[in-house]
């Protein structure tokens, strides 16, 4: 699906409120981020030496 049907999805979910939108998807983000750091620290993998974890 093209990312602006997905962008489009997501806001008509939240019911035009494009502020609930951006704030789900930065929650969501963080938790992914927790997540891949947890991963990182229990592999013998080391994260990239970028601002991000991704």
């Amino acid at each position: 699906m093209p990312i602006n049907d997905l962008i489009d999805r997501l806001i008509e979910e939240y019911r035009g409120d494009v502020h609930g939108a951006l704030q789900a998807l930065l929650l969501l983000n963080e938790r992914l981020e927790a997540e891949l750091q947890y991963f990182y620290e229990q592999s013998n993998i080391a994260p990239p030496h970028r601002g991000t974890l991704h």
